[in-house]
């Protein structure tokens, strides 16, 4: 189990039939990460109308693809890794020491085809891949910044790369793209998360400038070119994830360059859906919302060597969860510097992938139910249809108040008949343990017309 903070702790000591099962849930560095770029947890989703939106509520799971240069070291996280005084476990590495890994930085095995592939076969439905973290480096060859594949990887585009894998695979695109930017703020960024001391790109102690009208009226110029380029260059995009934004670019332009698009509540104000980071919610939210949440490796962002890294069974009891509050999950996977999906990623995407066959129908494309309220498991519903999800390690039957009366139940995994009762308005399911899995079993009610 990872060492957990007091912080976190109490964050979560009242979180009851929607704590997270796996321990990277308590975890405190995504949500440390989210409050220091001032994103705290949005309740409420204010759902976009536009008929080309509408895909989003029903997605059900999706992957974050968070890959850089950290990667060469295998020690560190993305951009985070650059801040000392961290209150959480992490490595740390000076900004230059940093920024020198581009130089061994060989990504002559990525194959995005090949992740997209993988990951629609695990049931993924969209997509979101991070163009630009806050380190500043731009994985497309952008005209404007100073460090990305424009200088490097003979101008390789990997956005081009990625949208490419997704439209074959018919996966919804998403981009990721950090307003803020650390080595174009350089001059001025306190590379201290704690801002008690002021450290400079050595972690020397430094006088920070204050920041002139001039550098920021340039610094709003250059997120809106690098935006542009990116909503203008690659066709439809159908998700824009921005993180830390001010609204630099409003959303407004956003949705003139792409109508239609979905976008999240980083850009300095309300988006299209709340969102949780790190951790599942609390309670219900409203209206459309998605919890992103590190998955591959368990605990940080980018790929990390000797780390623990979420099964199969995680990864589909979180989805369960998020589904029948009407949820969607980001998932997140840090490939290996050169690419290469790290081999404890593919093996949770094989039996993800064998869930999927038989039980995908419970989670992409339905809509919420009455958990935790009226029954104690998680439940969605789709017309006629009602899916009782059974939580790895829960032997208890399933009790349900206030429930429709099914005609016939059916274990999806192996497409045979469950004994029901059902008197009251109360119906009781149990499985047997000789017929359960090791992972999320889910019966299909028929429900009565």
């Amino acid at each position: 189990m990872h060492k957990i903070f007091i912080l976190v702790i109490l964050l979560f000591a009242k979180i009851a039939p929607f704590a997270q099962q796996n321990n990277n849930a308590l975890d405190s560095v995504a949500i440390l990460q989210a409050q220091a770029l001032k994103q705290t947890e949005q309740k409420k989703g204010y759902a976009n109308d536009h008929p080309g939106a509408q895909w989003f509520p029903k997605a059900g799971l999706g992957i974050f693809i968070h890959w850089g240069m950290a990667a060469v070291s295998g020690v560190g996280d993305l951009s985070w890794s650059m801040l000392a005084n961290k209150p959480w476990k992490d490595h740390t590495l000076t900004p230059n020491a940093y920024y020198a890994l581009a130089e061994k930085w060989d990504p002559s095995k990525m194959d995005f085809d090949k992740i997209i592939r993988g990951a629609k076969a695990a049931g993924i439905t969209y997509a979101v891949f991070v163009a630009k973290h806050h380190d500043g480096f731009t994985l497309w060859p952008s005209n404007d910044g100073e460090i990305g594949t424009r200088f490097q990887f003979a101008g390789r585009d990997f956005v081009k790369e990625f949208v490419t894998a997704c439209r074959k695979y018919q996966i919804r695109v998403g981009l990721y793209y950090s307003p803020p930017d650390w080595y174009f703020e350089r001059q001025y960024k306190n590379f201290s998360y704690n801002n008690k001391v002021q450290l400079d790109m050595d972690h020397q102690p430094t006088v920070l400038p204050k920041r002139t009208p001039e550098f920021e009226q340039k610094r709003i110029e250059y997120i809106n070119h690098q935006v542009r380029e990116l909503l203008t260059n690659y066709g439809k995009i159908d998700l824009m994830w921005f993180d830390g934004g001010k609204g630099e670019i409003p959303n407004q332009l956003v949705r003139e360059l792409q109508p239609g698009i979905v976008i999240n509540r980083r850009n300095g104000g309300v988006g299209d859906y709340g969102d949780s980071e790190g951790a599942l919610p609390k309670k219900r939210f409203e209206g459309w919302f998605e919890t992103c949440e590190t998955s591959w490796p368990s605990d940080k962002w980018s790929y990390l060597e000797n780390r623990s890294w979420d099964k199969a069974e995680d990864v589909i009891t979180e989805l369960v969860k998020l589904r029948a509050w009407g949820g969607n999950l980001l998932a997140n996977l840090g490939p290996m510097a050169s690419g290469e999906i790290p081999s404890q990623a593919l093996m949770a995407w094989k039996e993800m992938a064998k869930w999927m066959k038989h039980s995908k129908e419970s989670v992409i494309g339905v809509n919420a139910g009455p958990w935790p309220e009226e029954v104690n498991t998680p439940v969605t519903t789709n017309a006629g249809v009602a899916y009782l999800h059974f939580l790895p390690g829960d032997t208890s039957s399933v009790i349900w108040k206030n429930a429709p009366k099914p005609t016939k139940a059916i274990l999806l995994r192996t497409n045979q008949s469950v004994d029901f009762k059902h008197s009251n308005g109360i119906l009781e399911i149990s499985l047997p343990k000789n017929i359960r899995s090791s992972n999320v079993d889910v019966v299909k009610l028929i429900i009565e017309e």
